[in-house]
């Protein structure tokens, strides 16, 4: 009975106390609401994924040292094994993790609908900006992109930022030199992503105001001329949005290069040298080349808090939860 009730409580979808005092104020405390304590299951589940993924750099290390050093065929086979079983569970783990965020986003998702949805009714033919395209808009648009974030809100940088914290302490403790060259690819970033991020911030909040009053007016034939000039606005603010975004993936791109060639040419100077040895370097060129997929999740899922924060000050703005110098704040802030 006891075990029923708990897998019951478990499929249940997480029903944030939004009802009528509506929508939260802040973006964070929406998801601590419509995800309660499945936020805590996955991130536990996240820390174990991430940990699956780091395991398998010291097997393969281990792999390639037992065959330089003349190491038997059983212990090689063993470790492979291992490493195979590694390999498994981490995949196992993800995929589990991937469908709880998907489901956690999804009830997310439904819960944004329901309280617009309310307020649509409760409001009836007002005639205010969310009885019109707006309210269609967001309904449609804007509670889909604010829910799918959810599921990951939490769950993603534990996973990401937990990994590369633990790839750059295992090089630190095989070799403090070459772990120094290896952040030399993450430190340029550190300069230009924020300062292109809220570049694309400031045009994503534009955009969302343009296709909110272009919904309005589509509605209105008498300024149906005036809707097309706002196509041709949101038009400009999207190629801007694409230039800055791909401009950001040239640069990070680049630095990714240029760090795993410094890499490659100190890790070769000390093993001339005889201070380390090659298995070390073939590890520490694996594990650079695994931290360039966790690093742009890192700044897609920064990049997508920031548009998602913009996007639900916007909701909340014109359900009448947030004031619009709140909004102007977190435009600021991100």
């Amino acid at each position: 009975m006891r075990l029923s009730r708990l897998a019951a409580s478990i499929s249940e979808p997480p029903r944030p106390r939004t009802g009528e005092a509506g929508l939260p104020r802040r973006f964070l405390h929406f998801v601590l609401l419509s995800g309660g304590w499945h936020q805590a299951a996955i991130c536990g589940l996240s820390v174990s994924v991430f940990l699956l993924n780091t395991a398998p750099i010291e097997t393969q290390r281990r792999i390639i040292d037992a065959a330089v050093h003349g190491g038997g065929i059983p212990a090689i086979l063993t470790l492979a094994a291992l490493q195979l079983g590694l390999v498994l569970a981490y995949g196992l783990a993800k995929l589990a993790m991937n469908l709880y965020r998907a489901w956690l986003g999804e009830c997310a998702t439904r819960e944004l609908r329901l309280v617009v949805t309310q307020r649509l009714e409760c409001m009836g033919g007002t005639g205010s900006d969310l009885t019109n395209g707006t309210g269609l808009a967001m309904i449609l648009a804007e509670a889909d992109d604010i829910g799918a974030f959810v599921g990951s809100s939490l769950s993603l940088p534990i996973v990401e930022i937990g990994f590369l914290a633990s790839v750059f302490v295992y090089l630190a403790v095989l070799d403090l030199k070459m772990m120094a060259a290896s952040l030399v690819i993450l430190a340029p970033q550190f300069v230009f992503v924020p300062l292109m991020q809220r570049a694309i911030n400031r045009r994503v909040a534009q955009r969302t105001r343009l296709l909110r009053c272009f919904g309005d007016e589509i509605l209105a034939p008498s300024q149906a001329e005036s809707s097309a000039h706002r196509l041709d606005e949101v038009f400009a603010v999207d190629i801007g949005v694409f230039e800055i975004k791909f401009s950001l993936n040239f640069l990070m791109n680049l630095t990714y290069s240029l760090g795993s060639l410094l890499v490659l040419a100190v890790g070769c100077i000390l093993v001339v040298r005889g201070q380390t040895e090659i298995a070390t370097v073939v590890t520490f060129l694996s594990a650079t080349g695994r931290i360039v997929d966790p690093w742009n999740d890192v700044v897609d899922w920064a990049r997508g808090l920031a548009m998602t924060t913009v996007k639900y000050g916007l909701v909340t703005q014109v359900l009448g939860t947030a004031s619009p110098d709140t909004l102007a704040h977190t435009v600021g802030a991100v």
